[in-house]
């Protein structure tokens, strides 16, 4: 497409440099994941007090009496994966599973800026945290690396809250709608727009995920809170279409 042949000009590990890089060092990138989060804080006074307030699609009726919950994603959401990035674009190689693994069985990422002091303060607020991942990992073994890492860094959790990824697909619209059973969704956190909603394959282009974006965009900002993620994504696979 004409309007993308300006990044398709670039090689591909010159761009992958410069995402990882402003992700590692800029002041923008950290900025705008605690303004991210700070705008959720501010949120949850009003999704609290407003019984039929919901952030799930997948949540259609009789969830006013539910306790409430946030569902977040952890990959750049909660957890900082920039440094696993960084050694990628160094070796100039594109993603790697075993590298990937290697990488998680480290239990060494970071903290996304602000993530850690949102989800203290909405447990606090007494909000269960539901963090649903498309991580392979073992909610129930204290031993697993993603336990091992969310426990390292203080985040607030318990096994059945977290939601790993099942079998090879990576839609969690399921996950979602299981969580809504049980819970007021009162937000959705990612750094992906399938975190927030599922994007069916006929429609996963350019255009069909504007056309999805249009009739949702009023929830971003209130109910749906993006973290900034130029490294990886979705949005990556759709690009050539």
């Amino acid at each position: 497409m004409k309007h993308l042949a300006f990044l398709f000009a670039l090689p591909l590990f010159a761009q992958q440099d410069l995402s990882v890089a402003w992700v590692r060092s800029s002041v923008e990138y950290a900025a705008l994941s605690q303004q991210a989060y700070r705008a959720a804080s501010q949120s949850l006074e009003a999704a609290l007090a407003e019984p039929r307030w919901t952030a799930a699609l997948e949540q259609k009726t009789g969830f006013e009496e539910l306790p409430p919950a946030v569902i977040l994603d952890l990959d750049e959401t909660v957890l900082d994966n920039s440094e696993h990035q960084a050694s990628l674009a160094a070796q100039r190689i594109a993603f790697d599973n075993d590298k990937w693994n290697a990488w998680v069985s480290q239990a060494k990422a970071t903290a996304v800026p602000g993530a850690i002091e949102f989800l203290k303060f909405a447990q606090m607020r007494g909000v269960a945290l539901v963090y649903v991942t498309n991580r392979a990992c073992k909610a129930n073994d204290e031993n697993d690396p993603t336990v091992r890492n969310l426990r390292r860094l203080g985040a607030p959790w318990v096994p059945a809250r977290l939601l790993c990824r099942e079998g090879s697909s990576s839609d969690k619209g399921a996950r979602r709608a299981a969580v809504a059973e049980t819970y007021r969704v009162l937000m959705l956190i990612g750094d992906d727009f399938q975190d927030f909603v599922s994007v069916p394959s006929e429609q996963n282009s350019i255009a069909g995920r504007r056309a999805i974006l249009g009739p949702n965009q009023q929830f971003f900002g209130e109910r749906w809170f993006l973290l900034p993620n130029p490294m990886y994504g979705s949005w990556e696979r759709v690009l050539q279409r």
